[in-house]
């Protein structure tokens, strides 16, 4: 009986040793994170897929796109990863939306990083991206939007959306809530899921292993500038600066 009642004692206090640490900000983040992307593959999948065939019905309607699994993607995971970690910031860890990362911080020592990562990346992508038979045939991603037209458009203005979705699921939210105890250890813990994604989506290896750098220097900069919005910037204005170059160009 004795080891028993020292088993249900240590698995109690270890419970509540667990809830306190889920409360906290850190814990609370990497549990939202989870279940936001877990969510996020689940409502792809063809089970979790025709919960939302109602819903996608409904809003085509409005447009036939929503009836294209890309864009049915894109709004779903503009959702998850913007609007509940905003949620949450709000009503459960009850901070500003700029604590975690989508205030201006300080520009005057961002801005000239990315201009200058900005000057690398335009003739980067309309030189050699832009003309690489690999990424002509890849993108855009909506093959309605290789056309050109309204439909591109619409498509890039979601494009921008998702990436800022994006950037501050990673580099806002998720990194500002493990900085008070992690510090720039952060930046590592940050970049894990963030390159675990890119495995399940089956991106090239070479790509992936791009991820670890680039997710790590990207926190860095996120937490240098104390702001995301560097890094939504590059990343999506650089996804459709690719997308124009290879749709409004000839070469």
């Amino acid at each position: 009986m004795g080891l028993l009642r020292d088993i249900l004692a240590r698995s109690r206090d270890g419970l509540v040793e667990l809830g306190r640490e889920l409360r906290r900000p850190a814990g609370l983040a990497m549990l939202v994170v989870t279940l936001v992307l877990l969510t996020r593959w689940s409502l792809t999948e063809p089970t979790g897929a025709a919960l939302l065939r109602p819903l996608w019905a409904a809003l085509a309607r409005l447009s036939p796109l929503f009836l294209e699994g890309l864009v049915q993607h894109q709004v779903i995971s503009i959702v998850l990863q913007l609007v509940v970690p905003v949620l949450v910031i709000w009503l459960v860890h009850r901070k500003r939306l700029r604590d975690f990362g989508l205030g201006a911080g300080e520009p005057r020592f961002w801005l000239p990083i990315a201009a200058a990562v900005f000057a690398i990346q335009l003739p980067v992508v309309a030189f050699y991206l832009g003309r690489d038979p690999v990424y002509r045939r890849r993108y855009p991603s909506l093959a309605a939007a290789r056309h050109g037209g309204a439909v591109f458009w619409i498509w890039e203005s979601s494009r921008l959306l998702y990436m800022l979705s994006w950037e501050f699921l990673f580099r806002g939210y998720l990194l500002f809530a493990l900085e008070p105890s992690q510090g720039t250890l952060a930046c590592v813990t940050q970049m894990i899921p963030f390159v675990l994604m890119h495995i399940i989506s089956n991106k090239p290896i070479s790509e992936v292993y791009f991820t670890v750098g680039s997710g790590v220097l990207s926190g860095l900069l996120a937490l240098l500038a104390r702001s995301a919005w560097p890094v939504v910037l590059l990343h999506g204005v650089g996804a459709v600066l690719l997308d124009v170059v290879i749709v409004h160009t000839g070469s």
